[in-house]
């Protein structure tokens, strides 16, 4: 794994987001990894529109709630680092996290442990890259 001193210059806030991708999964990935997170000890919240609402149990209930309003999960590893996922597409988990979340190594240490536990869920690598540029990966775990 890297070291903070050695990656801390990407965590450097410009204005853009860190984005978390697992790729190349289906429905039954997601339906795991939506059932982890409830199970987890990780704070969460789901909403649908502006609207709070209960996490739905899988991918096809939330993807008939995106027919009338986006949906978005927020997940906080700590108290200071709050992570989105916006539910894009069915063959990638992709959430985000702001580079201002990440600037000690204590904080870096807690999202490389939610990189590892999201790699245990899931049963596949998971890439933080720079937002938008999946080919730009700062780290990954698998």
């Amino acid at each position: 794994m890297k070291q903070w001193s050695d990656i801390k210059h990407e965590f450097e806030t410009d204005g853009s987001l860190r984005d978390i991708y697992v790729e190349h999964i289906d429905s039954a990935v997601w339906n795991k990894f939506i059932g982890e997170v409830k199970r987890s000890g990780y704070k969460f919240e789901f909403s649908h529109g502006d609207v709070v609402k209960e996490f739905p149990c899988d991918l096809n209930a939330i993807k008939s709630m995106q027919q009338t309003d986006p949906t978005t999960l927020f997940i906080w590893v700590t108290d200071n680092i709050q992570l989105n996922c916006h539910f894009f597409v069915e063959t990638e988990i992709e959430l985000d996290v702001s580079p201002h979340d990440i600037q000690t190594e204590s904080a870096y240490i807690q999202l490389v442990s939610f990189l590892e536990w999201l790699a245990t869920v899931t049963k596949n690598e998971v890439k933080l890259t720079h937002e938008g540029m999946q080919e730009q990966v700062i780290l990954s775990v698998c």
